[in-house]
């Protein structure tokens, strides 16, 4: 045993200080090795990543650790803590400060930084694992969340430090770690002078630092995940490049665009450099036609509008086009929520929470938003979650939740008038976390027919089918609540306020993505294809087997659409998962499902 001075874990002082190249620290580094398997135990001598003192090339949004061999020197008192600093492709030595993975626990999110360790405790004590100095073993410590290590005095001995660390995709400032940049690692003492490489006091080079080189794994997007129940994408332009909305890290929630051109395997921010200046994407929404996303941006001040031009846009394609436009002011709202569609003619209809109430806004062809109608709720009772689609003829259908458990649909006629309400459920959950219970809405255009999936409380989805009504008046032709899943789906997955389930329409079919609530596995079902003699009518037919997609993580929010990766017709559902990230940032990944046999 050996004793240890415990101090903080802070080290922005040294923030961007150079390494102080006139001078080393009198002790100096004998080995270093890196780890990738971030489960193994402190002072096993397994999961390596390359051998003794030989640079590596690992993915970013992966946590590894970092052991360092160090000797104090013989002729001198020597009590020392240590922290760690990198250099990206050979610039400032910055430090790695603590800041956790997937959510980082702190108000920032660095490139690099040093995550708490799964395997060990904060200041365990280390091993004699690394065997290139044949000094006395004085001990050490792995360091797990902190940016500084315990004193180890001594003088003449060696010691072993251990670093779990994460380079991330994205980082503050919308700041991007790329495909085969190089991260130079050194531990260096409280003066900020680096370890020497020999006891005679020669400074470290690149042959002799640990040196990371970072691949971007097939699929990921990282990020954050927009916590909100709108449709987000992948939206696809016409010739096949896949866009997805989402924000750089949760300690830095502003809005960008994502584009991948190889079917989803790759991904890059695009025209960061004009992105809105509005973070927090809570109440958020998105719909695409003619080569432009729009977005419905809700925050407690108010409700934006933003749009950005694909690809497939004749001018300026590939670029942010309208940004923090505002639409509304209806004051603070309980939950932040929105929905959006476009009609044929380029018009947008969003809806929007308000205190009590939820409103919706026209926008014309020409960008000018019309009056706000309120939709009035009969008891009094909040209304929330509302989901829009348009159907045939510019119907827009409207679904929401009420604060009493029930949910409603309507209609907003092409006039943009509404129409009355009729009930769709009475056994949704009444508590806040709840608001989100309806999935989008799915309109299947072959036959006219709007389907409406919602959550019961006691967590099954439930789907009614609403068929085509000429005069827009009582009654509708609302099918009986058909289940299903027999699963319960997850609800309010960190702080979501929404059902852990996506929806979308493929030909005659409705196909679901939801999130199993006991162990965050993702699963598919798919509804009978309409006027087939097995399935029966629509209404009383039943859905598939659900089939696991995702079992290797805790899903907790997903989002896609119909894929046709250029062919004249989709034959792919699309979508972006989040893969645990607990409010955090790094696990956004991308994946398909084939419909072109189902």
């Amino acid at each position: 045993m050996f004793p240890f001075l415990l101090v903080g874990s802070g080290c922005a002082g040294d923030a961007d200080a150079p390494s102080g190249s006139a001078s080393v620290s009198p002790a100096h580094q004998t080995a270093f090795r890196v780890r990738s398997d971030v489960d193994a135990g402190l002072n096993a001598n397994q999961g390596w990543a390359a051998s003794l003192n030989e640079p590596v090339t690992l993915p970013v949004e992966a946590p590894f650790r970092l052991r360092f061999e160090v000797e104090t020197p013989l002729d001198a008192a020597f009590a020392e803590r240590f922290r760690l600093q990198y250099r990206r492709n050979g610039k400032m030595w910055r430090p790695v400060m603590p800041a956790d993975f997937p959510y980082a626990t702190s108000e920032i999110t660095p490139r690099v930084s040093v995550v708490s360790s799964p395997a060990y405790e904060d200041r365990a004590e280390t091993t004699d694992l690394l065997d290139r100095s044949t000094a006395s073993y004085a001990g050490g410590v792995g360091v797990s969340l902190s940016g500084v290590t315990a004193a180890l005095p001594d003088r003449g001995a060696q010691s072993e430090w251990e670093w779990p660390i994460v380079i991330r995709r994205y980082a503050d400032g919308a700041v991007t770690n790329g495909e085969g940049d190089t991260f130079e690692f050194r531990m260096v003492d409280v003066r900020g002078r680096p370890l020497a490489a020999d006891a005679q006091g020669r400074p470290l080079d690149t042959d002799t630092m640990p040196t990371v080189t970072a691949t971007i794994p097939p699929r990921l997007l990282g990020g954050t995940y927009p916590e909100t129940p709108g449709r987000l994408g992948p939206w696809e332009a016409s010739g096949g490049s896949l866009y997805f909305l989402m924000e750089p890290a949760e300690s830095y929630n502003k809005l960008m665009a994502v584009k991948s051109e190889d079917g989803g395997q790759k991904w890059h921010e695009v025209d960061g450099a004009h992105r809105p200046a509005t973070g927090d994407l809570e109440g958020f929404a998105s719909a695409a036609r003619e080569g432009t996303i729009h977005m419905l941006h809700q925050i407690d001040a108010g409700v934006l509008h933003h749009s950005f031009r694909t690809a497939a846009h004749p001018d300026d394609p590939d670029t942010w086009h309208v940004r923090d436009d505002t639409v509304a002011a209806p004051g603070e709202p309980p939950v932040q929520v929105a929905s959006l569609t476009v009609l044929s003619d380029g018009s947008l209809v969003g809806v929007y929470g308000g205190p009590g109430r939820i409103h919706y806004k026209i926008r014309s062809p020409d960008g000018i938003w019309g009056e706000a109608t309120t939709v009035p709720s009969k008891t009094g009772a909040p209304l929330s979650g509302p989901q829009l689609v348009r159907g045939s003829g510019d119907t827009v259908h409207l679904a929401y939740t009420r604060r009493d458990g029930t949910a409603w649909y309507r209609r907003i006629r092409p006039d943009g008038s509404l129409t009355a309400p009729w009930q769709i459920s009475s056994k949704l959950g009444a508590a806040e976390t709840d608001v989100g219970s309806i999935l989008p809405l799915v309109h299947l255009s072959e036959s006219n027919t709007t389907v409406i999936l919602y959550r019961r409380a006691e967590g099954t989805l439930w789907a009614r089918r609403v068929g085509p009504s000429g005069l827009l008046s009582d009654p509708v032709q609302m099918s009986d609540p058909v289940q299903v899943t027999e699963r319960s789906v997850v609800q309010n997955a960190v702080d979501s306020d929404q059902t852990g389930a996506d929806a979308i329409a493929f030909g005659s079919r409705v196909h679901v993505l939801f999130i199993e609530e006991e162990t965050g596995r993702l699963y598919h079902t798919s509804s009978p294809e309409s006027g087939s003699p097995e399935s029966g009518s629509p209404e009383s037919g039943t859905w598939t087997p659900a089939t696991l997609q995702v079992d290797s993580a805790d899903v907790q929010w997903v989002r896609g659409q119909p894929i046709s990766k250029g062919a004249s017709s989709p034959d792919a559902y699309g979508y972006v998962y989040d893969a645990g990230s607990n409010g955090g940032s790094g696990v956004n990944w991308y994946d398909e499902i084939s419909l072109t046999d189902r």
